[in-house]
């Protein structure tokens, strides 16, 4: 199959998302709410003014569209930086379209990205699943190029969770965190919700971020966690995004929120991102009570699966504690050793097309 690479710029990129993105996404059975229309288009809509969004289009001879990869090109001081859109937010970044998985169009997609890096941009590809056809290539390509790569795990809960099928050890530690609730709930008033309304999810949003921020006072925040300055955006892309595509699940005692956790979903498949707890809660196990609930709320409207996301050390135990599934994603980082020697790879790869 020929493949061609039609690049779309500014206006014309965010006229592909809103009249031809939607297209793409229903026939992409893969693709997650990290890849909806409503989602790159809020990110789009309130890039800095240094970004510009750029949408790679693969189309047919004819000129059918068959995937497209959604980016945006930052411009900085002596240098041009092309990340997916909404990165590093998004934890999961992949092509969308009925043959987004095709190993021809993976490779004409990066192929494109290894020539702006051969024309001086820095490429950061961020969590693309490393199964995928397009995180094969990206594998291969830093092999081939010397770009840096890491790769991130990732947890996924099948629902419903089915506790007894646990290791014991893990079965007597939810028991115990289910009697340390249950003693609460005697003298307290123990309330789980999860918004169904724009107005409710932005007044939910405002405490996620004031909780948020308790864990980073003074210290380096994790890739996508919510930073002070960014309150402004994130509001205005939480509004965009409506509670037809995202909502907030919170777990409060008494008045006093003690966790929240926002989420996207697509189907019957949930997402969670930006899980927030208060700290002085924290001999609850609040994350962990918040999480049980949601769960069950979960299951109980027939969702399939919820997504955790990116896993770093600490997180681990806490999300192996409900028997998930591990994937993993594979990020990319273009480096000037890498583009002086994509020279070979730049001809094998044109050869191959």
């Amino acid at each position: 199959m020929t493949v061609f690479i039609r690049e779309h710029v500014g206006p014309d990129a965010m006229g592909f998302l809103a009249r031809q993105w939607n297209n793409l996404y229903a026939e992409d059975e893969l693709a997650t709410p990290f890849q909806s229309s409503a989602w790159l288009t809020a990110w789009a809509r309130h890039l800095p003014h240094t970004a510009t969004p750029i949408v790679l289009a693969a189309t047919s001879p004819s000129g059918r569209v068959l995937a497209a990869l959604a980016l945006a090109s930052h411009t900085g001081p002596g240098r041009t930086r092309i990340l997916p859109l909404s990165a590093p937010h998004a934890e999961c970044v992949r092509p969308v379209g009925p043959h987004a998985d095709d190993t021809t169009v993976a490779q004409a997609l990066a192929f494109h990205l290894l020539l702006a890096s051969d024309g001086g941009a820095e490429v950061v590809m961020t969590d693309m699943p490393a199964t995928s056809a397009m995180g094969s290539f990206l594998i291969a390509l830093c092999k081939d190029t010397g770009w840096d790569s890491t790769a991130t795990t990732c947890a996924v809960i099948p629902l419903p969770v089915h506790y007894a099928r646990l290791p014991p050890s893990t079965q007597r530690q939810h028991a115990r965190r289910r009697r340390t609730w249950a003693r609460l709930a005697h003298n307290r008033t123990i309330t789980y919700s999860r918004t169904r309304h724009t107005q409710d999810l932005l007044n939910a949003f405002d405490t996620l971020f004031q909780l948020h921020q308790q864990p980073w006072e003074g210290h380096d925040p994790l890739p996508g966690s919510l930073q002070a300055s960014e309150y402004d955006r994130w509001q205005a892309i939480v509004r965009d995004l409506s509670a037809t595509n995202a909502c907030i699940a919170s777990l409060a005692v008494e008045a006093t929120v003690i966790a929240a956790q926002l989420l996207l979903t697509r189907g019957t498949h949930c997402y969670s991102l930006i899980p927030a707890m208060n700290l002085a809660h924290r001999h609850l196990a609040p994350g962990h009570a918040l999480l049980r609930h949601l769960i069950d709320d979960l299951a109980s409207e027939g969702f399939r699966t919820l997504d955790l996301g990116r896993t770093t050390g600490p997180q681990e135990p806490f999300k192996r504690s409900y028997g998930p599934l591990w994937t993993s994603t594979v990020s990319a980082l273009s480096t000037s050793h890498g583009a002086a020697a994509s020279g070979n790879r730049c001809a094998s790869s044109a050869a191959s097309l």
